[in-house]
């Protein structure tokens, strides 16, 4: 297995936040979704609910920008590259809806703690 997080750093007002999300769900699409085990689009919670935490992205923390994480779990590392990485370029200009450039990183998991709940079987509305 593959894990890949993405750090998107949208800027705060609702007109861009729901710009990105769209963008998200209609234009960041997987067209061979065979060794894509699953991909969820995160948004932060307010720290204030959650005081134990140390990765601060909630607005009350990072002030400028609203932040989104997209985490991807992916059968390998080659079949990501395959299917996404090639879309990464960092050379084209922001999105409109950006304040910062996204961040990336990927990880190869070196042990694994598998529980009885599931992943949800379908996508969420309106994501293509």
């Amino acid at each position: 297995m593959f894990i890949a997080l993405i750090h998107w750093r949208i800027k705060p007002e609702p007109k861009h936040r729901e710009a990105f999300l769209r963008h998200w769900k209609t234009n960041n699409t997987i067209p061979d979704r065979s060794a894509l085990i699953a991909e969820f689009l995160s948004d932060s919670l307010p720290i204030k609910e959650f005081p134990y935490i140390t990765w601060h992205l909630d607005p009350e923390s990072s002030g400028d920008f609203k932040s989104y994480v997209t985490v991807g779990l992916w059968a390998s590392a080659e079949a990501f590259n395959k299917q996404i990485a090639g879309y990464f370029n960092d050379e084209k200009p922001l999105l409109d809806f950006e304040k910062y450039r996204r961040r990336r990183v990927v990880f190869d998991p070196v042990a694994s703690r598998i529980g009885d709940a599931k992943i949800p079987e379908h996508d969420s509305e309106e994501v293509a």
